[in-house]
Order: C-alpha cells, then structure tokens, then sequence
C-alpha cells in the first residue's frame, strides 16, 4: 500500500490561532488546576492505580491475574485499556493522584482540539471550529468527567478520534503547504496521505472505534452504532471501495475477539446483569399488577397488553429520553451525588437558548454531513438506557460532544444575524459575560460548595489516616476499619502501597450483591467493617477507624478532617 507522511496545513488568521491557544490554556487549566488533590481519590480511581502499580511490580492485578483485558477489582471487571493508559505515569510519578487523573484531563484537554479539527474538516469552518472547542473547554459536564481517573472520558476521546479519522479517509486530497498571506498562519497536523484512498486513515478509525470498547462498558454500545451510522450515510462510497475496505474490517474483527473472549469468559458479563435494565424488577411486579386487575388474569387479553417485553420497552424508552430532560440537562442533573454538581445541571441554564438555535439551524441547512451530530445525539444516550439507574450523566458522556456543537453553532448563528453594529456588539458582550458567568458559577460550586454539599460522594480522609498510620500504627496489633465508605480496603493498599505480592496472597473477595459488587473483608492486620470485624472478638490492642456517626467502646485519639474540612473519622484505641 505504501503510504508517506506528510503535513495538513489548516489556513488561519493570527486571531484564530491566539484564540485556540486561549481555548486549549483555559480548557487545561479548568482541567488541571488541582487535580492531584480536589476531589479526593475514589475508589475506583484506587483500583486503576492500585492494579497499575501491581502490575508494574509483579505482572498481574491485585488477584494474581497476569496482564488481564477485565480487571476483576471489585467482582464488576473494568475495562482495561485505561489501566495500561495509566502504566506509564505510575512508571514516572509513582502510585499517586497525578498518576492516575493525567490520562483521562489528557484526554479531555485533546477531545477540545479535535472537535476544532472535525470543523475545520467536514464543514470548513474555522469559526465553528473554534466556538465548538469553547463550549467543550467550558462544558460542566464534560470538565468534571476530565478531573478523575474516569474511562468513559477516554472513551469518548477515542471515539472523536475514530469519527474524525473516518470523515478523514474520504478527503480526495489532502491541502499541502503554501506560502501565507502576512495576516496569515498555518497550523500543521500529522497525517497519512495514501494513494488508495486514505486507507490507512480508514484503518486508524477501525481501531480507535475498537480502542474505545476496550476502555468502558458504555463505549461497547455507542461506538459500533455511531460507526454502524456513519458506514450507512457512505454506504454507496463504501461499496465502491469494498474490496480495498475489506482487509481493515476483518483486522477490526480480529482485534475485538479477545474482548469478546474476555467478556464472556472472565465474568464482565455478571456487571450488566447487576446494572442492566432487566436488573429492575418493577417491569415485572408491574405485569402482575396489571393483569390482576382482568376478570381472567391468565387470559389472552392480559398476557397480550401487560407482558415483560411491553414494559420493559416502555422502560426503555423513558430512560432514554430523561437523557433530553430540561431538569436532567438544565437544572439539576444526574441524580448521582458524584457525577453532578449542586444547583447545577449537565449544562449551563442559558445555553437552552443557544442548543434551541442550533438544533433548529442544523434542521433547516444543506450543508453536507448534517446528520453526523443528530446521529452522534441519538446515540449517546443509548447505553445509559439499558440500565436501571438513568439518565446517568457517565454512561451518556459522549452526548457532550453534539450538545456542545449545536451550543456553538446556536452561538455563532447569533453572532452571524444580520443585525446592525451595536446590536451585534450587544449580543457578544451578553455573551461573553454569560459564559463567564457561567465558569465562575461552576468554580464556586465545584471548588467551594460540591464536598460540603454531598461529603458521602467524595469522603477523603484516607490519606491522612494513613499518614497518621505510618507514624503511630506500629503500637497497634489490629486496625478495624469501618465500611461504610466505598470499598475502603483498595484505598488503603494503595495509600500505604502495601507490598503487591502479599496483596496477591491475601485477599478474597466477598460473594456478590445484587449490583454484583464484592469487596475484601481482610489483608495482614487490617479487617473492614465494624460489625463483620466484631470487636468483642478481638483479643489485641486495637485501632478503629470509624465514621462520625459510629458509636464505639473506647478512648477516642484522633479525629481526621479531609480535604473539604469534613469530619470523616475518628480514631479509637480499643482494648480487648
């Protein structure tokens, strides 16, 4: 095939390009700024980079897994690719937050400038381009799934990547450099031209599109729909090029035979039956409900209109379009205490307005590839809806994308209304002191309020016990440790950065839930949770660790405050 590397040159004037700049500094820093310490590690943050630093040190997860594609961690098997993503900062700064948060603001921060790109590509607008990677850089939404280790962020990078690369091997060629007007700049972007129709640019997009799946459960739904959509729309190109298309479809299918292999047989599968929309029962007590209301219960009628199949589309159905809520957009947000703000929604209120403009716009233009961000909205929400908890602001991450681009095209088709010069000046000045007012907002909320406001979602106060622990626990025999905290066993081994190979030997994991969670009662001389540990039958001089609200017999010694100012334990010398 052979295939050179090149340059594509996007033509841009100096104020474009300071404005990009401007963009990408303001998205890093709402990204960046504090991200090793604010919220405090979760965890599942814990887990990825516990199992990271495990596999550094060992080669296998913290169950003697050696190099899974599933990583078991709490019995719900993460996706892996984030783990291996996180690999080489834990190779340089260690266990610790950075190490674990910079792939996925990473991600973030990149997902701003390709949407720039995808303008630029498909429509050729630079101006589009430019006040879509704004709205994304100040999106609430999107910049709270940046600051933590969240694989649905990087999902939805990879998948930005893949559609870009897909529109890009349709290019019939490619813009070479040429000398810019004195007002003008070039900006230069890596590619692959090919003689064979881009076919390499073809192949890269199989593969991220596959990347994705390997990186979060949500991404094995949206992405082969949002590909599956985009191969409809250029069937007929598609066709004419099959026989050339063919080698790059069948390596895609070779490469998501291990994640199929894996999915099945490593029990990842037992996640979606713990979260999957037929975990919900109320379908079924419903149909009961329903025909027993019938003279004939048992009847033709009744097994006809109230029946699981019915009920549970109907379920469906409404937890998809609670994605397209006002309240779960607007005004209030996920019902999730981590994945939403107080006062807040998943977008900016004013931007109603701005997202009502721009979805109008886009129905009534011509303009080419039009249906790329409808598909893109459509299918979003899709894999939130085949579970009971929804609308769920993570599983529906990639909505941010279309939302913010038809935010922007609202934006810039107000800004375009032929209206005369004061007016104009009137609408970019209403604008721009609403989007400040806007980052201001969430800063206040995120930085000030959000802990405060659900300290159960974000407790901390790990790391400081464990400061404390490496000081004064050696004259303890026995550490209890509540568990009313999430999984608190993950968050100490990777504090104290107990010895991996210990861990391997050690730990069990408790049978699972209903959501099919499990977690480890015990590991050397820690054991979690104080009912399970039973106090009375603890013969050595103990340390317990517990909640605020947990009464415990004993001398309380210390009491630690996290990163909020929250009281999140207290400390107590038990004697047996």
């Amino acid at each position: 095939m052979g295939a050179k590397l090149c340059f594509t040159v996007i033509k841009m004037s100096r104020l474009q390009k300071i404005a990009l700049v401007c963009i990408l500094v303001l998205g890093s820093a709402l990204r960046l700024y504090r991200l090793g310490s604010y919220p405090p590690l979760n965890a599942d943050e814990a887990a990825i980079g516990y199992n990271t630093w495990s596999l550094l040190e060992t080669g296998k997860d913290e169950h003697g897994e050696a190099w899974p594609i599933h990583f078991k961690s709490f019995g719900d098997y993460k996706p892996g690719a984030y783990f291996y993503m996180v690999m080489p900062f834990t190779a340089i700064f260690g266990p610790n937050e950075w190490a674990v948060r910079l792939p996925s603001a990473l991600s973030g921060i990149a997902t701003i400038f390709l949407v720039f790109l995808l303008a630029e590509s498909i429509w050729k607008d630079k101006n589009l381009g430019l006040l879509w990677a704004f709205v994304l850089s100040v999106s609430p939404w999107h910049i709270h799934f940046s600051r933590g280790g969240w694989e649905s962020n990087v999902a939805v990078f990879l998948i930005t990547l893949g559609v870009y690369l897909f529109f890009s091997s349709f290019k019939e060629k490619n813009r070479k450099f040429s000398i810019s007007s004195p007002r003008e700049t070039n900006l230069f972007i890596f590619n692959f031209e090919s003689s064979r129709n881009k076919l390499v640019y073809f192949q890269l997009s199989i593969i991220f599109f596959v990347l994705s799946l390997y990186t979060y459960h949500s991404a094995r739904v949206v992405a082969p729909f949002l590909f599956l959509g985009l191969a409809a729309f250029k069937a007929k190109t598609l066709w004419e090029r099959r026989k050339i298309l063919l080698l790059p479809i069948i390596i895609g299918v070779i490469l998501t035979v291990p994640l199929i292999f894996s999915f099945l047989k490593g029990g990842a599968s037992s996640r979606f039956s713990g979260v999957g929309l037929f975990a919900d029962s109320g379908p079924l007590w419903r149909a009961n409900e329903l025909r027993s209301q019938h003279e004939d219960p048992n009847g033709l009628v009744s097994k006809v209109l109230h029946n699981r199949y019915i009920l549970y589309t109907i379920s469906f159905a409404q937890k998809y379009f609670s994605h397209f809520d006002g309240n779960f957009l607007f005004i209030d947000g996920d019902n999730v205490p981590r994945s939403k703000l107080p006062e807040m929604g998943q977008m900016y209120w004013f931007e109603f307005i701005l997202l009502a403009m721009g979805i109008a716009f886009w129905l009534r233009t011509h303009q080419k590839e039009k249906h790329l961000p409808f598909l893109w909205l459509l299918v979003g929400p899709l894999a939130s809806a085949l579970t009971f908890q929804a609308p769920s602001a993570l599983r529906s991450l990639s909505m941010t994308i279309p939302l913010s681009f038809f935010s922007a095209s609202g934006t810039l088709a107000l800004i375009r209304k032929p209206t005369s010069g004061l007016s104009k000046k009137l609408i970019i000045t209403g604008l721009t002191v609403a989007y400040l007012w806007g980052i201001f907002s969430w800063s206040n909320q995120y930085f000030n309020h959000y802990l405060k406001r659900f300290p159960s979602a974000w407790p901390g106060g790990f790391k400081e016990v464990v400061l404390w622990l490496k000081e004064n626990g050696n004259s303890f025999e026995r550490v209890v440790v509540t568990n009313k905290y999430d999984q608190p066993y993950i968050l100490f081994l990777y504090y104290l950065r107990y010895p991996p190979s210990l861990t391997q030997q050690e730990i069990r994991l408790t049978p699972p839930d209903q959501y099919g969670f499990s977690t480890v009662r015990t590991f050397g001389k820690y054991c979690f949770g104080l009912n399970e540990c039973d106090l009375q039958k603890v013969s050595a001089r103990a340390l317990v660790i517990a909640a605020p609200d947990e009464a415990v017999d004993g001398r309380m010694i210390k009491e630690i405050y996290g990163v909020s100012g929250n009281l999140t334990f207290k400390l107590y010398e038990h004697e047996p």
